[in-house]
């Protein structure tokens, strides 16, 4: 059986934060392989065998307010098993060009996504299938001290969890 467990997981040092300090958001490319390092980390996407150039913008969110979630749906009935990736991201201040952009992510149904998180770890989402915008509200708030601004919703149903990448891969 290919499935078979290969390693049981210890108990971890108290190191970790949680928390998403910025998301990275591309068009999905077309390619044919996810090449990655030694430690299984994602160097690059590439077409018959060249990386393939990606443009990676990146999305900026207030301390404390994003996250990152994957959920793992299993169907025994079925004998099936997908990841939904969700990048919740926070924006502040309704502006022309915010509404612009979170438009063009709303319309794109193949966004390539990644997230740095608290950790300085990478993460993606939509990188077999592509993301897609599927959730947000933006509003005025309702006190001087409430939020104008917004919140969005990027999800990813990909075959495979979510894979760690490089900081290279985005640029960093």
């Amino acid at each position: 059986m290919s499935c078979n467990i290969t390693s049981g997981i210890t108990l971890s040092c108290k190191d970790s934060q949680g928390g998403v300090e910025y998301l990275y958001i591309a068009d999905l490319p077309t390619y044919d392989t996810i090449t990655t390092n030694v430690s299984g980390q994602v160097e690059s996407l590439d077409a018959s065998g060249v990386p393939v150039a990606i443009t990676f913008y990146k999305y900026e969110v207030p301390k404390q307010t994003s996250s990152f979630t994957e959920t793992i749906n299993a169907d025994n009935t079925a004998g099936t098993v997908f990841y939904q990736q969700d990048a919740l991201f926070i924006f502040n201040k309704m502006e022309t060009t915010k509404r612009d952009q979170i438009k063009l992510l709303a319309q794109n149904p193949k966004l390539l996504v990644v997230v740095k998180d608290a950790n300085g770890k990478f993460w993606s989402a939509g990188i077999t299938r592509g993301a897609e915008l599927t959730a947000g509200t933006i509003g005025t708030g309702v006190e001087y001290g409430t939020r104008n601004g917004g919140e969005i919703t990027l999800t990813g149903l990909e075959p495979d969890p979510s894979y760690e990448c490089e900081a290279a891969f985005v640029g960093e």
